[in-house]
């Protein structure tokens, strides 16, 4: 009978060992699930940075672009109807019957 008290405390540390490793490799797990979701949103936010860091840039061109004498003169003329000194503005007029 003594044989037989001691097998199960023989397995007993053995069964902890493998509760114990199948307990880190499912944290190592989980937390290797974490880190590569961490890298995608930190790939997304990267991404939409430089989106931004484009968009920005066209920006500032297109603001330059609007403050250029020739642009301003441009819609003077074109969108207000204004004319330089000493210009003289004609208009059509088409009449419809």
């Amino acid at each position: 009978m003594k044989d037989n008290a001691k097998r199960p405390r023989r397995l007993l540390p053995g069964i902890v060992g493998a509760v114990l490793l199948l307990a880190v490799v499912i944290s190592f797990c989980v937390r290797q699930a974490e880190v590569m979701a961490a890298r995608r949103r930190l790939a997304d936010v990267e991404r939409e940075i430089e989106y931004y860091r484009a968009m920005n840039e066209a920006l500032v061109e297109q603001a330059e672009r609007l403050k250029s004498p020739e642009h301003i003169e441009k819609t003077a003329r074109e969108k207000l109807g204004l004319v330089l000194p000493g210009e003289v503005q004609y208009m059509l007029v088409t009449i419809n019957e």
